[in-house]
C-alpha cells in the first residue's frame, strides 16, 4: 500500500495517530475507575482497530486485557496488561510516524 496508495496510507496513519491516544487514555481512566464494562468495550475497540491494521502484537495485548477484565482479573493483572498495550501502541506510533509517506 505504501507504494501503490500512499495517500490512503497517510490518511489511515494520521487518523490512527490522532484518535487512538484518546482511546488509550479513556481505557486508562476506565481502568482507574474500575469500570470493567468500559474497559472491555475500549479494549475490544482497540483490538479491532489493531487487527484491521495488521498490528498483531497490539491486537493480542488488547485481547488479553479484554479477557482479563471480563474474567474479573485483579488490579495488578489488569495494570500489567494495560502497560503492555501502552508499550505496543507506542511501538506502532513510532513506526507510523517514521513511515508516513510524503504527500
Amino acid at each position: 500500500m505504501r507504494s501503490t496508495k500512499p495517500a490512503l496510507l497517510r490518511s489511515l496513519f494520521e487518523m490512527y495517530l490522532a484518535e487512538e491516544p484518546k482511546r488509550v487514555a479513556a481505557l486508562g481512566e476506565a481502568l482507574a475507575n474500575a469500570d470493567m464494562k468500559q474497559v472491555c468495550f475500549l479494549a475490544h475497540s482497540l483490538k479491532g482497530a489493531a487487527a484491521t491494521m495488521g498490528m498483531d502484537r497490539l491486537r493480542d495485548a488488547c485481547r488479553e486485557l479484554e479477557h482479563a477484565a471480563k474474567d474479573g482479573g485483579g488490579t495488578s493483572a489488569l495494570t500489567v496488561r494495560f502497560a503492555a498495550i501502552g508499550q505496543e501502541i507506542e511501538a506502532v506510533f513510532t513506526v507510523m510516524r517514521e513511515t508516513i509517506p510524503n504527500p
